[in-house]
């Protein structure tokens, strides 16, 4: 599960490591970046193995990815 840090980069003690649940990658971005994903503005991402619980995610300001469909009108 992939989440978006919209108030800071991604560095030691700015995400939750959490037993049972594998970081799996970190990217920082060189500015803050427009994520359609999101729909704002973030540093970086970081994806987990696993979902993290809501109270773990809302403590470090992490914004979960929110899947896009895109539809084209007729």
């Amino acid at each position: 599960m992939r989440y978006f840090s919209t108030q800071r980069p991604l560095g030691p003690g700015c995400f939750p490591k959490v037993q049972g649940n594998e970081v799996m990658e970190i990217e920082n971005y060189d500015r803050k970046t427009f994520r359609e994903e999101i729909g704002r503005e973030a540093w970086g991402s970081i994806v987990y193995r696993h979902p993290l619980a809501e109270i773990d995610a809302a403590i470090y300001e992490l914004t979960p990815e929110k899947f896009v469909t895109k539809c084209n009108k007729m």
